[in-house]
């Protein structure tokens, strides 16, 4: 758990007296000061303690505040007993009037006691982001492709992770900090896992027999190999089912959450689930907005919606998959230099709106002319017609099949 304002006066059973919304935003460091305007020594972020000893009068009060606020610091904890026997009431309208968080610190609380709190939790962040590099590295490594089985299987172990796997995919707007509360759910369900961000993606590689304690008598029947089919004891190893569960519970944290599993795979083939899961997502996400078929989870996508990326994932040559890839998309890359990105991303957008051009103009925020001039510079660049359902499908497969390739 990150450190927050709002979590720090929780714990402390302390009380804020404003600024509840911008108390649950990141703390970063904080100090004790008695300067009127300490802000030329801070970065932002930080979370301020003061006794106010230079803070006599009203107007005094009010420009600390203002200053604060302006300077984007987290909030401002104020301590009674000493000057002040109570909050100044300037300080807390001020405090009320910019929403800025603050909060009383009676006598009996030491500042020291605040920051031992502080400095105790940000050092447990600092250690498990440490941690996430490092799995997100050994991800990131299992997933180029080069790894025989047995070093693939070796670098899984330390994990947890056994033989069969499947790869769960969240879309989250915040998969940092959903990281941590996604490894707790899987700890608590007795799911050995490996979670790390990848592709913009919160990403967990799970053990497949865990699943079996995860769902058991959660979903009904159960899917063991992720197409259907039973094991035979009402649990099964369903990766669509917990999904859905750890979905459910990351949505109720960060708000909107989309989600995909793959199937149960050999670990050798964990860069395929990765990206069976990660396409999933895709496809979903192109049905404007439909619901995926995951079958009994239908608010979880999964290999039932792949279409056509279906076909990509088939390919299991990448020199074949991007040798087909810059036959279709070079010349657009070659002839624009860095603008070729610019332009392919425009197209990208556009054959995704169905050819509409003021959807995908606003889209891309730009005026429908200027989206309508790089369609034909792509068309004069690769003597396609995107009026045409076949050129589209083709730059559409290859637009997909670059990133898979990535």
């Amino acid at each position: 758990m990150e450190l927050t304002v709002e979590s720090l006066v929780a714990e402390l059973e302390l009380t804020l007296v404003s600024g509840l919304q911008a108390a649950q935003a990141h703390v970063r460091w904080v100090h004790s000061t008695e300067l009127t305007d300490p802000t030329p020594w801070l970065k932002g972020g930080e979370l301020l303690l003061t006794m106010g000893i230079q803070l006599d009068g009203p107007r005094a009060q009010r420009e600390l505040i203002d200053r604060l606020a302006d300077h984007e610091i987290a909030g401002l904890g104020f301590g009674t007993g000493f000057t002040h026997k109570k909050l100044p009431a300037a300080l807390v309208t001020a405090a009320r009037k910019r929403e800025f968080p603050l909060f009383e610190v009676p006598y009996e609380l030491p500042f020291i006691a605040i920051t031992e709190r502080a400095f105790a939790q940000l050092v447990n962040e600092r250690y498990e982001m440490l941690q996430r590099n490092m799995v997100g590295d050994v991800l990131a490594e299992a997933l180029t492709g080069h790894l025989y089985p047995e070093e693939l299987q070796a670098r899984l172990r330390p994990f947890g992770i056994g033989e069969q796997v499947a790869v769960l995919a969240f879309a989250t707007p915040d998969p940092t900090a959903a990281a941590a509360l996604l490894e707790r759910i899987l700890e608590r369900e007795g799911v050995p896992n490996l979670v790390a961000i990848r592709a913009g993606l919160l990403c967990a590689v799970i053990d497949a027999n865990g699943l079996r304690r995860a769902v058991k008598g959660g979903d009904g029947g159960g899917d063991r190999k992720g197409d259907g089919s039973d094991d035979g004891n009402g649990g099964g190893r369903d990766p669509i089912a917990l999904a859905r569960k750890l979905r459910g519970e990351l949505a109720e944290r960060f708000g909107t959450v989309a989600a995909a599993a793959s199937r149960v795979a050999p670990a050798h083939s964990l860069r395929l689930s990765f990206h069976e899961a990660r396409c999933a997502l895709e496809a979903v996400r192109l049905q404007n907005g439909d619901a995926p078929r995951g079958g009994a989870s239908p608010d979880v996508a999964s290999y039932r919606d792949l279409g056509a990326f279906q076909l990509l994932l088939s390919l299991q040559d990448d020199d074949a998959l991007i040798s087909y890839c810059r036959g279709v998309l070079g010349p657009v890359e070659q002839g624009e230099g860095e603008y070729g990105d610019e332009l392919l991303r425009s197209l990208d957008v556009f054959i995704e709106h169905n050819g509409h051009w003021e959807k995908a103009a606003g889209a891309l925020y730009c005026h429908r002319h200027t989206l309508r001039y790089r369609i034909r510079r792509v068309e004069q660049l690769t003597g396609r017609d995107f009026s045409q359902a076949r050129d589209r499908i083709e730059f559409w497969l290859a637009l997909r099949g670059r990133e898979l390739a990535r």
